[in-house]
């Protein structure tokens, strides 16, 4: 049996259901694996903890991968998720009312490189760099709600709720999303180092196969993902839990799975990084016809790459 880590970007939740259920209900076994996910650590990133033989994949996005300066050493996996998880709510009664009024704003975001969508949003409005203030901070719904900053990124899954009922509604709130500039960005994909899937195909299929099962069964079983999710982390609410699942699985029931099927890794998602890249820092220089390999997605049984659920 062979050990296969998995690092997170976060603590254990409903937002990792399917790589969750992979390990705790020992999925890979039949296949000669077994799943662990390593949860969040401050102290390194999840492409860092790649890039240093930490785990053998990580939950991350085609922009960790280029802005780490070693995306020819990477590949994309998979992609549960098809559509941008972020929003950026704005207080209106700061007279943010429209996107053009964050010029000049202090602007929320997590540490560790996690703006390019915004940058790049702010771009296609018209709102150059230096003419708005991103402070990094871990909360950011508590930096809005005490007027640290004027806007916030946030989940659409976790934080944006927190905010509702942090805030007891979301009235006083513009909420934007980098999709009316044509400028979202996917957030969590499967990353893996390209050595390392060169010398384990037959590991990496069956990680595939396994977390596309986990996912699956989170879906179409979600009592049992919230409960595993609910004692995992046992300071969220079951409800919270639930509801952050339906939150994913909306992510996910859109784009390419409703095109190809569960966990499509769309080169789309890597072409929209890069051209953000171009846009508001510099192009990548390195070739990067490979930084997504689709063989192990198309290798999965059919059963578990099906958008029925």
């Amino acid at each position: 049996m062979k050990n296969i880590r998995i690092r997170l970007l976060w603590h254990p939740q409903a937002q990792f259901a399917g790589y969750l259920l992979a390990q705790h209900d020992r999925l890979g076994e039949a296949r000669g694996i077994a799943v662990e996910c390593v949860p969040l650590d401050f102290g390194t990133g999840p492409i860092e903890a790649l890039l240093a033989g930490d785990v053998a994949m990580a939950v991350a996005s085609p922009a960790h991968m280029l802005e780490s300066g070693h995306a020819d050493e990477l590949v994309m996996l998979l992609a549960i998720q098809q559509a941008s998880a972020l929003v950026y709510p704005a207080r209106i009664s700061a007279g943010i009312h429209g996107v053009a009024d964050l010029a000049g704003k202090r602007i929320g975001v997590w540490p560790g490189r996690e703006d390019l969508e915004l940058r790049w949003f702010l771009h296609r409005s018209g709102i150059e760099a230096g003419r708005y203030q991103c402070i990094a901070m871990n909360d950011t719904v508590a930096g809005l709600l005490d007027g640290t900053v004027d806007c916030a990124q946030m989940t659409v899954y976790h934080e944006i709720h927190h905010l509702e009922e942090e805030a007891g509604s979301l009235a006083d709130f513009s909420i934007f999303r980098a999709s009316e500039a044509d400028a979202s960005l996917l957030k969590d994909g499967l990353i893996a180092r390209r050595d390392w899937v060169e010398a384990h195909p037959a590991e990496t299929q069956a990680v595939i196969d396994t977390v596309l099962e986990g996912w699956t069964l989170a879906f179409t079983d979600p009592d049992a993902a919230v409960s595993l999710c609910a004692r995992l982390r046992p300071d969220m609410a079951p409800a919270e839990h639930r509801r952050q699942l339906g939150d994913i699985r909306a992510l996910a029931m859109t784009g390419a799975t409703l095109r190809e099927g569960l966990g499509f890794p769309d080169p789309l998602h890597m072409r929209r990084a890069l051209q953000a890249m171009a846009d508001v820092e510099h192009p990548y220089e390195k070739d990067t016809t490979s930084l997504v390999d689709g063989r192990f997605w198309t290798g999965a049984p059919a059963a578990l790459r099906s958008s029925s659920w």
